[in-house]
């Protein structure tokens, strides 16, 4: 391109003054040291907003600005297809060439309609835009000629649509924004609803904006577009009101040229204090959706990167749902998602329930799942499920009924499987951490088959460790014992990497008991509390004890509460406000002895009294135990708990075997981890950090 030369008049056809402002504040982001190209270096500035008015004063040296955001985009993207972001920002700024649309195809492009990575560990690497700010992302998938859609948001302003607005390069994506916020407007736009901020709502809302896409320009975009539609529903922070600020995030659009339609909808809760916030939250969340959705494939690629560049504590994406032709059901493993989503503080807790149609766990919405339920929990690593656990719930739940009446709902039994253990510390989380340790493990891949032997993982990991160490380290990794692991098990991407095979392995020894299961990272019980109360104003109960079980130790205990300024009182303000309790069952002895007696000694048992005295702690009567569990002639399965069957397994006895259902000793007998874990080896969350540790070193 050479300047114009029409420093004024209408002889200047560069084309600028037909930009829109944010395309302008894009092109005018750049700097340039002439007036033309040659010699010229582009200067990355703060992107500002440019009023309309001065685009015609812009057009006046636009040979210049226009040759600098050309050189500067191509050098900042210089790993994309330069063709398909050159001829979209052509097509915006220069509406009368006209280019062949194959011309336009580029398969080299990182999007879901060209040929996809084989790998996830390539899919993340293809993420270039990782870590960077919404604009930037939103810029790129504005880059993108294949993709073209429109954007409905209700609730916390309009943030999505207009970050990709003013990124710069927006006219060839967005077809249209538009906020039916007045619920008159809303019902004549998107048809009848009882409730506004639900996934019907946000179905109808999507199922709208795609229809009118496919039905009004699918002609003149032609079928090598792929139309998607984004669309929110939310309850922002109000004035003058307590309310939950949560709601709906979807997108519905075509994996390829096409195709029938995929979606992805969340859940979301606002924890922001002001509407302002919240809405700028949920503009860079709603933004990651789009980027990640053109650009990725992998569910759980997609989920972990959710809450990519926004502040800890701002959103919680508490449920995921995923459909379509993009997302074939064998991708789709919503119990390995929900451990992700927790791994990665996606979401403090996800809910899992079994659904009887696919006869499989799906993820459950909180709000709608605990609403107006009363509710008994039993927190447990599961390591591994035992009869006593099912027992002593069961027990709570028939106590719980009783003192309810007749027309409450059923008492919700919840298996709440604790893994604050995986949760990510912070120096594990930061996407800039995830994508160098991604890059050496894909460097470590010499032939870029996607595997690596024992013996060539030993050798990365011995530039960091001893030999042995290194040896040990890449034989935890290969799950299978073949001798050979995959790199996305390195990375944790795939069901078998050592941490993932171990949760699913636990979380399976739970699927015959078909109950809801909270994948829960909240660490403390009073923790717990406040989470659940959040959603239910009826009776929630923690059931404790059974086996050789010591409330002493597991409740009245001073170091669970080191935390809290206010230790064990502060807890326990906590823990038992509103309509809190915990029921406790009898402890059965290893000669099947059933006591129902506590034993805590000095000022603690004051506080216990004071708390059964106020019915805060009660006691399982026997009236509620099972008549097999209170005899000793047949109680022998039940007075055995989770560290009992490790003890056994230490000692070399298959004894263990009579204290848990026998799909649980299927799968211990199969499971590596677990004979790591019992012979007191590195549990597989200190096996995959060890990794990690050792990546981002020779990664650095």
């Amino acid at each position: 391109l050479k300047p114009c030369g029409s420093i004024t008049g209408p002889a200047c056809r560069c084309g600028l003054s037909r930009m829109s402002a944010g395309e302008v504040a894009f092109v005018t982001g750049l700097q340039t040291a002439g007036p033309g190209l040659s010699g010229s270096k582009p200067k990355p500035l703060q992107r500002r907003p440019v009023e309309a008015a001065d685009t015609s004063s812009l057009a006046r040296c636009s040979g210049a600005v226009v040759g600098g955001a050309f050189l500067a985009c191509s050098k900042r993207r210089r790993h994309r297809a330069p063709r398909q972001a050159f001829g979209k920002f052509l097509g915006n700024m220069f509406p009368w060439l006209d280019e062949k649309k194959e011309d336009r195809q580029d398969t080299s492009s990182p999007s879901r309609g060209s040929s996809p990575p084989t790998r996830s560990s390539e899919e993340v690497m293809e993420l270039k835009d990782l870590g960077s700010s919404a604009f930037d992302k939103a810029l790129q998938v504005n880059l993108d000629n294949t993709i073209y859609g429109s954007f409905a948001e209700i609730g916390a302003g309009q943030e999505v649509s207009r970050t990709f607005l003013t990124a710069g390069a927006a006219a060839g994506t967005v077809a249209r924004s538009l906020s039916a916020y007045d619920m008159q407007i809303s019902d004549v736009t998107y048809g009848k609803a009882k409730r506004y901020v639900t996934q019907e709502r946000l179905d109808q809302m999507l199922k709208t904006e795609y229809d009118t896409l496919e039905a009004s320009i699918r002609e003149e975009k032609g079928k090598e577009t792929r139309f998607f539609a984004f669309a929110t529903t939310l309850a922002a922070k109000a004035y003058m009101s307590n309310r939950e600020c949560e709601g709906w995030v979807g997108m519905t659009f075509q994996h390829e040229a096409g195709a029938a339609p995929s979606s992805v909808q969340l859940h979301v809760r606002m924890c922001d204090e002001t509407a302002q916030l919240q809405g700028e939250a949920i503009g860079r969340l709603g933004t990651n959706l789009i980027y990640l959705c053109n650009f990725a494939k992998d569910p759980v690629v997609i989920t972990s990167f959710l809450l990519d560049a926004i502040e800890e504590g701002r959103l919680e994406v508490d449920f995921v749902q995923f459909d379509g032709p993009g997302f074939p059901e064998e991708t789709v493993d919503y119990r390995l998602l929900a451990m992700k989503m927790v791994e990665f503080k996606v979401a403090p807790s996800v809910l899992l329930v079994y659904d009887e149609k696919s006869q499989l766990y799906i993820q459950a919405v909180p709000n709608n799942a605990f609403y107006k339920r009363p509710v008994v929990v039993q927190r447990s690593r599961f390591k591994p499920v035992t009869f006593a656990h099912q027992e002593v719930l069961q027990a709570a739940a028939k106590k719980l009924k009783s003192e309810l009446s007749s027309d409450s709902r059923e008492v919700m039994q919840i298996l709440d499987f604790q893994i604050d253990d995986i949760v990510r510390p912070a120096n594990l989380l930061g996407t800039e951490g995830r994508l160098r340790r991604t890059k050496a493990a894909v460097q470590a891949d010499i032939d870029g088959d996607g595997l690596l032997s024992v013996d060539a993982l030993a050798n990365v990991f011995g530039a960091q460790l001893e030999a042995d160490d290194a040896k040990q380290l890449a034989k935890d990794l290969d799950v299978n014992g073949i001798g050979k692991v995959t790199v996305d098990q390195v990375l944790g991407w795939t069901p078998q990497c050592v941490n993932n095979v171990e949760f699913l392995d636990r979380f399976r020894m739970l699927e015959s008991l078909k109950l809801p299961v909270l994948v829960s990272g909240v660490g403390s019980d009073s923790e717990l509390s406040s989470y659940l109360a959040r959603y239910t104003t009826q009776p929630i109960v923690l059931a404790v004890g059974g086996g050789n079980y010591d409330i002493a130790r597991g409740i009245f205990n001073e170091n669970l509460y080191r935390e809290y300024n206010g230790g064990m009182l502060e807890a326990f303000g906590k823990l038992f406000a509103g309509n809190v309790r915990i029921f406790q069952y009898p402890n059965i002895g290893a000669d099947g002895a059933v006591s129902s007696e506590v034993e805590i000694s000095g000022s603690k048992a004051d506080l216990h009294r004071y708390l059964v005295g106020e019915k805060k702690i009660a006691a399982i009567e026997p009236g509620f135990v099972d008549s097999f569990a209170l005899s000793q002639d047949s109680n022998e399965s039940f007075r055995g708990q989770s560290e009992d069957v490790v003890s056994l397994m230490k000692e070399g006895s298959s004894e263990w075997e009579k204290y848990v259902p026998d799909e649980a000793a299927g799968i211990i007998k199969k499971s590596s981890w677990f004979q790591r874990y019992a012979d007191g080896g590195a549990s597989s969350q200190e096996v995959i950090y060890k990794v990690f540790e050792v990546l981002d070193k020779v990664g650095e």
